[in-house]
């Protein structure tokens, strides 16, 4: 009756699916990589406080908070960017807004206006990691987050992503970045590779007007 109250009154009541109860649901994960990790995703590692993580970031001017992450759980650290392929390439560097930080130029839709700086960063592949990573136990969820990079990550796991359960990756519904895939074009992608979409964890809307900047989905194998 109170829900229902709240929306005759215009609001609506949505379950906030991006947490550590929630993630913990989608499988029992012994392996999680978090690619693009920036400030850390704790909700992750509250969710599989048992598991052991892999953290992808090419940015060093996280160091001290990944360091802080391996303190508590039982983590490997890699500084580097992933893509489809083995390169030396160039990341667009927000110091402001370290998190806004991409591989692609920013569209007009979340430009920040803010002074970018330009830095050379390595890039390897997913499947490269899991030849140096041989060792990683199953079930494994992979967590892709950079910032409209997704797809070039997905592209260079071909192999590896035979042997991951659960994909949960920000997907951007809106173009907000140049040269950037469309929503259609990544799910297709993962649709290939064995992958339906299982859950939409959390959406982000377009502020000051109507539409979908992006959305955090969980992706299963269909064979699971």
């Amino acid at each position: 009756m109170f829900k229902k109250l709240l929306r005759g009154l215009g609001y609506d009541l949505r379950h906030r699916r991006w947490t550590p109860t929630h993630l913990a649901g989608l499988v029992n994960a012994r392996t999680v990589i978090d690619v693009g990790v920036g400030f850390g995703t704790w909700e992750l590692y509250r969710a599989f406080p048992k598991a052991r993580f892999l953290l992808v970031e090419p940015l060093r001017d996280y160091e001290e908070h990944l360091e802080h992450i391996a303190a508590q759980y039982r983590c490997d650290i890699v500084y580097k960017a992933l893509g489809a392929t083995e390169q030396e390439c160039e990341i667009h560097v927000d110091p402001s807004i370290l998190t806004r930080s991409s591989l692609h130029a920013r569209t007009k839709l979340t430009d920040t206006g803010s002074s970018l700086e330009t830095r050379r960063i390595e890039m390897t592949t997913l499947d490269s990691l899991s030849e140096v990573y041989a060792d990683l136990e199953g079930p494994i969820l992979l967590k892709i987050d950079t910032e409209g990079y997704e797809l070039e990550v997905i592209k260079g796991g071909d192999e590896f992503l035979r042997r991951i359960d659960v994909v949960i990756a920000e997907v951007s519904v809106a173009p907000r970045f140049e040269g950037a895939y469309g929503f259609a074009e990544l799910i297709a992608a993962m649709d290939q590779r064995g992958f339906e979409v299982f859950d939409f964890l959390r959406l982000s809307y377009v502020r000051g007007g109507a539409g979908t900047q992006f959305a955090d989905i969980a992706f299963k194998r269909k064979d699971v």
